[in-house]
C-alpha cells in the first residue's frame, strides 16, 4: 500500500509542476517563433512598426500577457543594420509551486525567523527562469 501511494504521490508532484512549467516555456517557444517570423518578413519595415508588430503578434499567438512581466517589453529591441534585422529581449519570471507567500515579500529582505512555517515552504518551493529571446535575418 506504501508504494502506491508513493509513485501515485509521485505522479501528482509530476503533473502539478508540469501543469506550472510547460506554460511558461511554451509562451517563451512562441515569442522565440515571433522574433523569427519578424526577421525573416518585416525588414523593410521601420523599428517602431515592427514593435508594433511584435505586440499585435503576440496577443494572435496567444501567449499569456499576464504571466508576461513588463520587463519584456522594457528590454524589447528591435535594430536594424546594414540590412540586417536583430530582434531581442529578455526577462525574467518566477513560478510559485504553492502559491506566493503571504506573510513577506519575497523580494524584500526578511528575517527567517519572523517568516511562518507554510510561507517558509512556499519560498522555497518556487522555481525561478530567465528567457532571452533572439532572432536575427541570416
Amino acid at each position: 500500500m506504501f508504494k502506491i501511494a508513493f509513485w501515485l504521490g509521485l505522479l501528482v508532484a509530476g503533473v502539478l509542476v508540469g501543469s506550472k512549467v510547460i506554460p511558461v516555456y511554451y509562451d517563451n517557444i512562441k515569442l522565440q517563433n515571433i522574433f523569427e517570423g519578424v526577421t525573416e518578413n518585416l525588414l523593410k519595415t521601420s523599428e517602431a512598426k515592427i514593435i508594433l508588430r511584435i505586440q499585435d503578434l503576440i496577443d494572435i499567438q496567444g501567449v499569456n500577457r499576464q504571466a508576461l512581466p513588463q520587463e519584456f517589453f522594457d528590454h524589447l529591441s528591435v535594430v536594424k543594420n546594414d540590412g540586417k534585422l536583430s530582434v531581442s529581449s529578455a526577462y525574467h519570471v518566477t513560478v510559485w509551486l504553492l502559491g506566493p507567500p503571504e506573510m513577506v515579500d519575497p523580494n524584500k529582505e526578511y528575517a527567517e525567523k519572523d517568516i511562518p512555517p507554510m510561507d517558509k515552504l512556499r519560498l522555497r518551493a518556487r522555481l525561478d527562469f530567465d528567457f532571452s529571446p533572439y532572432a536575427e535575418t541570416p
